[in-house]
């Protein structure tokens, strides 16, 4: 057994909904850069662009590999941003049009954009948010005007677009509005944050955890749970089992995967996997596929 491990809890719905608001208060976007490219099937190419990256599949279908993660299988209406930057493989399955654009965080007190996951994936996003979705098809057609004032018609666009991808991603239950404004509070309790989502598959302990943020066993087990809303084991788990859920769409075997997160067997990622979601990774897998299709 990993040295970190138990089931998640879910979280209350009222506060949930609390800390969503106060996120997306802090959210405030500017835009650097934003054009379109159309991508003929089997093409391999390159995005290195500054700042916040985002991409947003308008037709077709695309594959989108950060450095160091697994690639990520993109279909039409599906959204990602990349809050760390960095470059950025992409290959195309299908003809494809693709929108990209850069962002900056900007205001009084923003979330800093390493609080965020180092990949955002919003799947669906036209079908779960045709208004938003519709936004960016303005968006394109702005950049293609030349009409005065087109800028900033985008840069207003992008700002409520890219507020209404982080919420649906934190509806889902994809991330948590906790982790983000705990990383703001407090730079000590970040740094044991990005550590288990930069190596959640390293064995980490209360302990351990502790020393990064620099405190006692006992401060931080009470810090952690009052900034995130859940213990440091628990937390751990549902990060790993997010990180599980991109690997099997990725197509990642059990092995793999329970080997990258630190289980010592298949049978013991198995049964944390069954815990999280209710189904077998197998079985999880097959209904993510399905639901692609």
């Amino acid at each position: 057994m990993s040295a970190i491990e138990a089931s998640a809890v879910p979280d209350v719905l009222g506060e949930a909904e609390r800390t969503i608001d106060a996120v997306l208060e802090r959210l405030h976007w500017s835009v650097l850069e934003f054009g379109d490219r159309e991508l003929p099937a089997g093409v391999k190419a390159l995005d290195d662009g500054p700042g916040i990256r985002f991409h947003y599949v308008a037709t077709g279908a695309i594959e989108v590999h950060r450095r160091g993660d697994e690639p990520l299988a993109m279909q039409a209406g599906d959204f990602v941003m990349i809050p760390h930057g960095g470059p950025v493989d992409l290959h195309t399955m299908r003809d494809t049009l693709l929108l990209s654009g850069s962002l900056a965080l900007n205001g009084t007190d923003p979330i800093s954009a390493q609080a965020m996951p180092p990949v955002l994936f919003t799947c669906g996003f036209r079908v779960h948010e045709p208004i938003f979705a519709s936004l960016l098809d303005t968006m394109y057609r702005e950049a293609s005007s030349d009409r005065a004032g087109s800028h900033s018609v985008i840069e207003r666009l992008a700002d409520v677009v890219a507020s209404a991808a982080v919420r649906i991603w934190l509806e889902r239950g994809c991330g948590s509005a906790l982790d983000l404004l705990a990383t703001g509070r407090d730079p000590h309790l970040s740094r044991a944050l990005e550590a288990i989502h930069d190596d959640p598959g390293s064995p980490w302990t209360v302990e351990s955890l502790a020393r990064l943020a620099r405190a006692s066993r006992s401060q931080f087990a009470e810090q952690f749970k009052d900034a995130v809303g859940d213990s440091p084991a628990r937390y751990l788990t549902r990060v790993r089992m997010e990180r599980a859920e991109r690997m099997l769409r990725a197509g990642a075997s059990v092995t793999d995967i329970a080997y990258q997160l630190g289980y010592e067997s298949d049978a013991g990622f198995s049964r944390a996997f069954r815990r999280h979601a209710g189904v077998s990774p197998s079985l999880w897998r097959r209904a993510a596929v399905h639901a692609v299709a």
